[in-house]
């Protein structure tokens, strides 16, 4: 295994540990900095249980593509979406100041899917034939 493999892993599992909390937090409300840009935003509550379980498909889809590549891509993917759209929350309800992280983490889950992108074709090529 080739020492970019092994990067790509380490940078996927760490990711997916990343999305695993984000859903956590958005579940619980913690840590306080998050209850607070939540509270700012004044969406309902169900908003935020959904944006939980889409970053627990993620941190799930994340992780098992670590066993299978395709899945990963998928994660990937997915992640950039899940931040695109948070970032049109942020823009939508004037949220300037956290603005900056959504827009970050797309970034990165965008080099994510780029370091991944056989695996994207390949998936891509998947979705034509359906």
């Amino acid at each position: 295994m080739s020492w970019m493999r092994i990067a790509l892993l380490v940078f996927e599992g760490v990711m997916g540990l990343f999305m695993a909390y984000a859903a956590y937090s958005l579940f619980s409300g913690t840590p306080p900095s998050v209850a607070a840009s939540r509270k700012a935003l004044r969406y309902p509550r169900w908003y935020w249980a959904l944006a939980g379980v889409v970053a627990t498909i993620a941190a799930i889809t994340l992780l098992a593509g670590l066993y299978l590549p395709i899945i990963g891509a998928f994660g990937a993917l997915w992640c950039i979406a899940y931040f695109i759209v948070a970032t049109f929350t942020h823009l939508f309800r004037a949220d300037f100041k956290n603005l900056g992280l959504p827009m970050f983490f797309a970034l990165v889950f965008l080099g994510l899917a780029a370091l991944q992108w056989g695996e994207v074709m390949r998936l891509i090529t998947y979705a034509h034939l359906l």
